[in-house]
């Protein structure tokens, strides 16, 4: 991501902020990898967002990966960013702690090049067309489906990295969690739901209200960043989620959803000395509605709004408000057994305006998409089949089609072969658009993608054991940049990346064995040189046992040297190789009541993310969870 202080901190004057704000990430880790792992190769484990259809996540063309509650709560991860270092392929750079700005690679792409959904609903701030991850809590969070790789030709524009949808919390009787630990974390959360009425008709409700703090570290390193002022940088975030669910009949039903947020983060800008402060209030809604209309047709509503407003009175600009609305219709036909067929049409509206904005600051696209899923031969073998075709047309940037074809074979049992061809845009965001050269029209970057993947689900001896492997290649043209001297957007390059992904999961001995590893090589092939942020290897091992009431678990995860911006000199040098070291500890204190220990980063790992940042310390936390159903 481009200007990301700007965007997110409004600290920085824009050339500064144009040069730190390249896209952060950095580690890869795995802290819950077991019990993912188990999920994303267990049949009955239902995914929509590989192929907008609802399916068993074995049958999931693409590289797919989902966390449900139980491998969220398994983690005990502070936040979203934690959860998320454990999937393959995934750079992730945190610029401090709670509310901290984060950042999201996915295979390589650029932050802004990774579609996140809400319930749906497009979660982006318009004017640099990222993600506000860290205004997303984990205890707000039901499940998370991970589609690794481009799927432009199901979504539109940002899907070229790949795809998170983030479904929220649905409370089942009623559970609560408290807790707290080092550097003065505290945190407790509420989640409930009820059912009234029967069958077809009957209406569910559910909600979560949560609330974490903490005192917080130094969020700039005085020994390597000038702009750093070496207090403590604490934050607070409070939330509150609901769903309500309405059956109108046999194959009629309508959701509303609401997530609700607020983040108080502290953070050291370009003043040393100065207490810059940043509040954000994040709310999305959405409706999603499915009404069978005769035997194997179903007409599918999809309406959202995220809105996120900002204050910041240190920074560049002291105050915002971003909006993204969307709107969208499915026609669904299951023409045959095992085959059916998708027509959609989307519009989406982008919206930013702050203190310093200027007019032009919003957009609108529409699109209209058809795709099919099909299976050939018995239900245990044969062709799997998905394709895609979409045009979208933007009254900016103009007007794109993309196309997508992937294929599984499953040649034996337990063993499936996986190809997938596509080509993919991603268009300049409102800012880049604000700084285009004069009389330029930003076009939308393009690029096309090929991935081969082999899956084995063993049996017999082998029963319980899974693994994936997959080699993936992208290229880019008409890439954006930013010229720091002329302080103007431009298309000017090409990027690529290729690689292996590596996933495996099974017992050993008394517990269960998990790793991954992604070997990969984003570059900039104008230039021959990597892209920023970007590690070219990262591995994870983890090993979980159950000894009586206890459940321990200990992750190794590594990344590798990745090329970063001096904060000082702001000369391109490589940033130290990462690797960390979590315990955790949970004990059933009874039925479904348990007290849970995580002493994270054992080894007090010191190296950062991102340069010029603190890497976040050792931390302790106690955790108590129960539940009444």
């Amino acid at each position: 991501m481009k200007y990301p202080c700007l965007a997110l901190r409004r600290s920085a004057p824009p050339a500064r902020a144009s040069l730190l704000g390249l896209a952060a990430a950095a580690a890869f880790a795995s802290p819950v990898a077991s019990a993912s792992a188990a999920s994303a190769a267990t049949p009955e484990t239902l995914v929509v967002t590989a192929a907008r259809i609802e399916q068993p996540v074995p049958d999931a063309l693409p590289s797919t990966r989902v966390l449900t509650r139980d491998d969220i709560e398994a983690a005990q991860s502070a936040d979203l960013a934690e959860l998320l270092r454990q999937t393959t392929s995934v750079d992730i750079g945190q610029t401090g702690p709670l509310g901290s700005q984060t950042s999201v690679f996915l295979r390589g792409a650029d932050s802004r090049q990774v579609l996140v959904l809400v319930d749906g609903v497009p979660f982006a701030r318009a004017d640099f067309g990222t993600a506000s991850w860290q205004h997303l809590p984990l205890e707000q969070i039901e499940r998370v489906e991970i589609v690794r790789g481009n799927l432009s030709a199901l979504y539109g524009a940002q899907a070229v990295g790949g795809v998170v949808q983030i479904i929220t919390r649905r409370g089942n009787g009623v559970s609560v969690d408290i807790g707290g630990g080092s550097q003065g974390t505290a945190f407790a959360s509420a989640s409930g739901g009820a059912r009234f009425g029967e069958g077809a008709t009957g209406t569910r409700l559910s909600g979560t209200l949560s609330h974490r703090q903490t005192e917080g570290y130094s969020a700039k390193n005085p020994a390597t960043n000038p702009g750093a002022n070496p207090d403590r940088d604490g934050g607070e975030q409070s939330a509150l989620s609901a769903q309500l669910e309405q059956g109108w009949g046999e194959g009629q039903r309508t959701t509303v959803s609401l997530l609700l947020d607020r983040t108080r983060s502290d953070y050291d800008g370009f003043t040393a000395g100065q207490d810059d402060r940043l509040t954000s209030h994040v709310d999305s809604l959405g409706l999603q509605s499915r009404h069978a209309l005769a035997a194997g047709w179903e007409l599918g509503i999809d309406l959202g709004r995220n809105r996120e407003r900002f204050d910041d009175p240190t920074g560049y600009a002291i105050d915002g408000e971003a909006r993204n609305e969307a709107a969208g219709l499915q026609l669904q036909w299951q023409a045959l057994a095992g085959h059916t067929l998708q027509l959609g049409v989307d519009s989406r509206r982008e919206r930013f305006v702050d203190s310093n904005a200027t007019d032009g600051n919003s957009r609108h696209t529409e699109g209209v998409r058809a795709g099919w899923l099909g299976h050939f031969g018995a239900a245990d073998g044969g062709l799997d089949v998905e394709a895609a075709l979409r045009h979208d047309d933007n009254n900016v940037y103009g007007s794109d089609t993309t196309g997508l074809v992937a294929l599984g074979w499953r040649f034996a049992p337990g063993w499936t072969l996986t190809g997938k061809l596509g080509t993919s845009f991603s268009p300049p965001s409102l800012v880049d658009q604000q700084y285009a050269a004069p009389g330029v029209t930003l076009k939308a970057e393009k690029g096309r993608d090929a991935e081969v993947g082999l899956r084995w689900r063993g049996d017999g001896g082998w029963g319980g054991w899974f693994a994936r492997a997959t080699l993936f290649a992208q290229a880019q043209r008409d890439r954006i940049a930013f010229d720091p001297q002329t302080f103007e957007a431009g298309n000017i390059g090409h990027a690529r990346n290729r690689g292996v992904e590596l996933v495996g999961e099974g017992p050993i001995g008394p517990g269960v064995l998990g790793f991954e590893a992604t070997f990969q090589d984003p570059r900039d092939e104008d230039s021959d040189t990597a892209l920023l942020r970007r590690a070219r290897e990262s591995a994870a091992l983890n090993y979980r046992v159950t000894l009586a009431d206890w459940q321990l678990g200990a992750w190794l995860h590594h990344t590798g040297r990745r090329l970063d911006v001096d904060p000082s000199t702001f000369a391109s040098v490589y940033n130290r190789p990462r690797t960390t070291l979590a315990l955790t500890a949970r004990y059933a204190l009874a039925r479904n009541w348990s007290l849970g220990f995580k002493l994270d980063n054992a080894t007090d790992e010191d190296t950062p993310e991102v340069l010029g940042y603190t890497a976040a310390p050792r931390a302790f936390t106690v955790q108590l969870q129960g539940q009444w159903r």
